[in-house]
Parts: C-alpha cells; sequence; structure tokens
C-alpha cells in the first residue's frame, strides 16, 4: 500500500506541535518508539513546560479499510475518560493523522495476567462500568460490518475455495444474529492484553478504535470466555479476527506492521 509518508512521519507531525495549544516551551524531542498494537504507532515525547511527557500515537493510514470511524472513537474517548476509564486525549489532528496523549508510566498486560483469576478480579469492575455507558447510537450491525471487511478481501485476492466455502456456511447464521434482538451497551471490541494498561493510578483501558455499541459478550469473550451466555459471540470473533489478519496486512504500507 502507498500513502503519503508525511501522514505517517512521525518527525513532520511532532513539527506541528505549535497547533497542538498545550502550553509547550519548545518542539518536543521524540524519546522512543512504544512497540505495542498493530494498528497504529506510538511515540513517547519529550513534553518541555509540561510536567509528564507525551503519546504521540500516528493513526493507521487506511482506518475505513479496518472499520475504523475516527470521529467515533473521539466521542467514545470522550465518554470513557469521563467514566475514569481511560486517559484523556490532549489534541486530536484535525485531518486525522495522529492523536496526542499524555505519557502514561506503566506496562501493558500480558495473556499471564489474564490467565490470573486475582487479575481478572481487578478488571471486571472496569468492564461493568463501560458496559454500564449506553450511548444513544446504533448498535453494530455485525453482518454488515464482517461484509465490509469480505468484501475488501475479496478485491484484493485475499481469499481462496476453502475461506469462500466456509463464509457461505456463516453468513446467513452472522446474518441471523445481527438481527436477533439482543441489548446493546458500549463494548471495546479489542481486550486484548497490550490494551490494557497498569499504572500506579491502577488499571486503565486503551486504544479505542473498535468500539461501539455492541453485543457485551465479546468482552466477556476477552477475558474469560467460559462465562459467555450466547455461544455464537466465539465463532464470530474467531471469523472478526482471522478476517482482520488478512486485511490489516493488504491496509498497511510497506514497513507498518514491523515497526519500520
Amino acid at each position: 500500500m502507498s500513502v503519503d509518508t508525511d501522514r505517517i512521519n512521525p518527525e513532520r507531525l511532532i513539527d506541528t506541535w505549535p497547533d497542538w495549544d498545550l502550553g509547550l516551551k519548545a518542539r518536543p524531542r521524540l524519546i522512543e518508539h512504544i512497540h505495542s498494537g498493530r494498528t497504529n504507532r506510538n511515540f513517547r515525547l519529550s513534553a518541555p513546560g509540561l510536567e509528564q511527557d507525551l503519546l504521540l500515537r500516528v493513526n493507521h493510514p487506511a482506518p475505513g479499510s479496518l472499520g475504523i470511524d475516527r470521529e467515533r472513537e473521539r466521542a467514545i474517548l470522550s465518554l470513557t475518560a469521563d467514566a475514569g476509564l481511560t486517559r484523556p486525549f490532549l489534541h486530536w489532528d484535525p485531518v486525522g493523522r495522529f492523536v496526542i496523549f499524555p505519557h502514561l508510566p506503566g506496562r501493558a498486560w500480558t495473556q499471564t495476567d489474564l490467565d490470573d483469576p486475582r487479575q481478572r478480579e481487578r478488571l471486571w469492575p472496569l468492564i461493568d462500568r463501560l458496559h454500564a455507558i449506553r450511548p444513544d447510537w446504533p448498535r453494530r450491525d455485525y453482518h454488515a460490518y464482517l461484509n465490509d471487511y469480505w468484501y475488501r478481501l475479496e478485491r484484493a485476492g485475499l481469499t481462496d475455495s476453502a475461506l469462500e466455502d466456509a463464509w457461505q456456511n456463516f453468513e446467513p447464521r452472522l446474518q441471523g444474529f445481527s438481527r436477533s434482538n439482543w441489548p446493546a451497551c458500549l463494548v471495546h471490541h479489542d481486550l486484548v492484553g497490550g490494551n490494557i494498561l497498569e499504572t500506579d493510578a491502577g488499571l486503565y483501558l486503551i486504544d479505542w478504535e473498535y468500539a461501539a455499541p455492541g453485543h457485551a459478550d465479546i468482552d466477556t469473550w476477552a477475558i474469560a470466555p467460559q462465562a459467555v451466555g450466547e455461544p455464537f459471540i466465539a465463532e464470530m470473533m474467531e471469523w472478526i479476527i482471522g478476517l482482520w489478519e488478512r486485511l490489516i496486512r493488504a491496509a498497511s504500507p510497506d514497513g507498518w506492521l514491523s515497526g519500520q
């Protein structure tokens, strides 16, 4: 995938610092590339004149290809920051190239944390607070969402006969699930360990680009699959993850996934 390199070059994006309106005394300096996640790229910045460093998140240059709506993400970040679930953003690039957050010292969870019952007990209250948020927005149509993934993969020639046969069997059941009567709440949709941050102030959830009103069991499945009440969730998530894995490679510029 070809892309305007200025759109993803962190040094060029840092050059816009006078527009951030953060009270910086000088141009921030790139301290380190934080290797976390595969959708975006993250960099720790010095913040002359401020009490803490900043985090520059360089957004994926093709968000629509991955089902990401940046304006919805911005609204969700505001809701979840108000609920104490995440860090607030400090600057949102008007043309969607990047976001500036406070840098929070801490560590991302690993699968070992998610497998630890004591750690999960600490996490459940955050999930309960998240699922108590019920914005008056349309709930996610998982059939339309995955159908868009499928269309993009077909157009890119990234399907095969075995996958096509499996999709033909799966799609009618997906459509039935999407039309069924289940209550929606705000769902993170990507609760991997790397999106749970352990800090001195407690736990925070990060990376909300896939969040939307949806089925609560999707977040439950990510933490404790045995606790899921809707049996279709596991199969649907296998499809979402499987198609996303194929799509991210096609939708990303050269070197993006390797962090180059």
